[in-house]
């Protein structure tokens, strides 16, 4: 697998008797964006924290940027260091100002020197349009700033993959817009992304692939505009009408 591309063969995960994961099979192409969809519940998140082994899998194998995850000798903190992610909750250090929250992983973890890894932090800073924002703190900031932040810092760990964990599902809907657009422009730069997302538009309009998970496992995976605009599944057809024409479903 090159560097920025994962992929997944045979990926089980329980929760004791709770098999949330079924044998998932999924890669993800250098420069692929690829957005996972589905009804809560179904495993989308248990999958993305698989693949930098937030969560173990009981079964499977991961392979990030050439490094298996999924081996008992492998060097997680070196595998890791290729991977951002971004929570629905922005865990951002609230004692800590806008450009601390952005600086403190690269000094402890790359080991990078105070002034380098400031500058690499401004510029991340800029490119989620949050110059002039260093010296704020996250209680002063809205919550689509605050994940504008979460995603300059990851960023500036230099990640060759970021993994977005339903990134707006915290967000009033007028700030939802502006992290989706910096998304975009991630996207636009041919950034290595995997998003769990209800935000059908941005999936159909940014993702190269969509994959539809139920029940632990991969339902239908395709093109976008086919998956969203022509699904083949039933399972899938229901989903999305419900999804797109919330007020016409039969209760």
């Amino acid at each position: 697998m090159q560097a920025g591309g994962f992929s997944i063969s045979g990926l089980h995960k329980s929760y004791g008797s709770n098999e949330v994961l079924k044998g998932i099979d999924l890669s993800v192409a250098p420069g692929e964006v690829v957005c996972l969809i589905g009804p809560s519940g179904s495993g989308k998140s248990t999958l993305l924290r698989c693949v930098n082994l937030l969560e173990t899998p009981n079964q499977g194998t991961v392979t990030v940027s050439g490094f298996d995850a999924t081996d008992p000798e492998v060097d997680l903190n070196a595998m890791r260091r290729h991977v951002g992610m971004v929570f629905q909750q922005f865990n951002l250090f609230p004692h800590l100002s806008v450009l601390q929250n952005c600086t403190v992983a690269q000094t402890k973890v790359l080991g990078r020197p105070q002034a380098g890894a400031a500058a690499v932090a401004r510029e991340n800073l800029a490119r989620v349009g949050l110059e002039g924002f260093e010296e704020r703190y996250p209680d002063q900031l809205s919550g689509g700033q605050q994940q504008r932040v979460a995603i300059a810092r990851a960023l500036s760990m230099d990640p060759q993959l970021m993994l977005f964990d339903e990134p707006t599902s915290a967000l009033d809907p007028e700030t939802v817009g502006e992290v989706l657009s910096v998304m975009r422009r991630l996207a636009a730069a041919g950034m290595t992304m995997l998003v769990v997302t209800h935000e059908m538009g941005f999936a159909r309009d940014v993702a190269d692939r969509v994959v539809f998970m139920d029940g632990g496992v991969v339902v239908e995976e395709g093109p976008a505009e086919q998956i969203i605009g022509s699904p083949a599944q039933p399972r899938t057809q229901d989903f999305l009408r419900r999804v797109l024409n919330p007020t016409e479903v039969d209760l």
